[in-house]
């Protein structure tokens, strides 16, 4: 029972090890054959993406790659293709199809030395026919004998007759070369695709013989070795001389550097004194400015005790104009006079001084009264405006003035219309008052000749907001008024 049990664990583990045989040996049946490639071609400036389509010219299977890049990356098996590819825009529309461009893939192996001969006779011409099994090769693969010794190699004078492939999949069974000295000597293989193969070592039996062409080499070996001593010293000296000329190089270069950083310090000291020089001078203009500000409060001091007052440029002003009606042609039908006197009233306070210009603040009063009487009825209105007003005032010459000024009130109207008996019989009165915003601009020239008393005369402007329509006034006036 127990000899059954080992031998039937016996009988698996041959069929296991005949399984795992099979299917190494089978394994490189079904190794892909393939290697990288790269294809590229010219962007198209409207392109987002691109699809590069690949057709095998021999099965027809298209395969497919999209990419954003102007290059695709491809693993084919050595055979006929072909491609196109596609451009398509940011809407996913195809921008332009490129035609269809042909290309070959080609397999590169390594040269394999199956067998060769570790011995070769020299025959009485100096060839050497050697009997080799190389495979994966083709008509361009380049066979040489090398000899470290010789430091040279020679090549083999064979045309191979193979068929006009680029693909490394072709055999020999000899080679010959010619003029090979006796000696140890290695067969090395190389394929155009840079791969190579070297074999063991080949001895070549035969006596030595020296061909003229072989004695030339040893002439010109003999020379170059002469002319790379020559070199060698020649070499020597200029490197010397170069490190000569380079510890100069270095030696300005240190100094220029000391120049420098020496011209970067007197910089350095010029701007520390003139900034202690700008310093200076600045705190001179301060203390100065200083000393005539105490020198004016002196004299402002002096002055009050003179005079018992300091001049503050407050300003009272009275006086008289017309008024001008614009642009309301009911309020105009409805009054008979075209343009009616009005009474002036202004308090000014010029506070802010800068140079030759002062800044403040108006306040202005202005009254004037309109009639229109007819046999019906007399109707009176009194218009009282009251605004204040932003005030800029520029020196012309000493003693005039130009004033702009601009601000906004109210018109406080007064009606009153009384009727005769005539009138439908109504001796009854019609009153009423009203209160609309203005705005207003004035401009006007200013005189202070005397030290108390001022005159002024200029234009003002308002611009009334009634309920049904706007009225606008130009006030042609002048006043007098006294100043503190």
């Amino acid at each position: 029972m127990e000899i059954n049990k080992k031998i039937t664990g016996f009988k698996s583990f041959k069929k296991f090890m005949l399984i795992f045989l099979f299917v190494f040996l089978l394994l490189p049946l079904f190794a892909q054959e393939s290697f990288p490639q790269k294809i590229e071609w010219k962007s198209n400036a409207n392109a987002l993406e691109y699809k590069v389509e690949v057709q095998n010219l021999t099965s027809g299977k298209v395969q497919t790659i999209t990419t954003e890049k102007t290059s695709a990356e491809l693993s084919l098996a050595p055979d006929r293709y072909r491609y196109r590819v596609h451009a398509y825009d940011f809407l996913g529309k195809e921008a332009s199809v490129s035609a269809w461009t042909n290309f070959e893939v080609f397999k590169a192996g390594k040269p394999k030395i199956n067998l060769i001969e570790n011995s070769a006779r020299k025959e009485k011409d100096g060839s050497v026919e050697i009997q080799v099994e190389i495979s994966d090769i083709n008509e361009n693969s380049k066979f040489e004998l090398v000899n470290e010794s010789l430091n040279g190699t020679i090549s083999s004078q064979d045309r191979l007759k193979m068929k006009n492939s680029a693909s490394e999949t072709e055999n020999i069974s000899h080679l010959d070369f010619k003029n090979v000295p006796p000696g140890k000597w290695r067969l090395r293989v190389t394929n155009p695709s840079g791969l190579s193969t070297l074999s063991d070592v080949i001895s070549v039996e035969g006596d030595k013989t020296y061909s003229s062409e072989e004695l030339e080499k040893i002439k010109f070996e003999l020379e170059e070795n002469i002319r790379s001593e020559l070199q060698e010293k020649f070499e020597a000296e200029k490197s010397a001389e170069i490190e000569k000329l380079y510890a100069q190089w270095e030696l300005e270069k240190e100094q220029e550097e000391a120049n420098l950083l020496a011209d970067e310090e007197a910089e350095k000291e010029r701007q520390r004194l003139l900034a202690e020089e700008e310093e200076r001078l600045r705190l001179e203009q301060e203390e100065a400015e200083r000393l005539a500000k105490e020198a004016e409060k002196r004299r402002l001091k002096e002055e009050r005790k003179k005079f018992g007052y300091q001049w503050k440029d407050f300003i009272i002003e009275g006086g008289l104009g017309a008024s001008l009606n614009l642009y309301d042609e009911d309020f105009k039908n409805a009054y008979d006079e075209k343009y009616a006197p009005s009474l002036n009233a202004r308090i000014m306070f010029l506070p802010v001084k800068r140079s030759s210009s002062k800044f403040g603040l108006e306040v202005c009063y202005i009254g004037q009264k309109l009639k229109h009487e007819t046999k019906f009825l007399n109707a009176e209105l009194i218009s009282n405006v009251f605004d204040a007003k932003i005030v800029w005032q520029h020196e012309m010459v000493k003693t005039l003035h130009l004033q702009v000024k601009g601000g906004g009130g109210v018109d406080l109207l007064q009606k009153s219309i009384e009727y005769s008996s005539d009138y439908l019989s109504r001796a009854a009165s019609d009153d009423a008052k009203y209160c609309y915003p203005v705005i207003a601009g004035n401009l006007s020239i200013f005189c202070n000749t005397l030290k108390f008393v001022v005159m002024e005369a200029g234009v003002e402007f308002t611009h009334v907001f009634t309920n049904s329509s706007f009225m606008g006034m130009v006030l042609p006036y002048a006043c007098v008024g006294i100043r503190f």
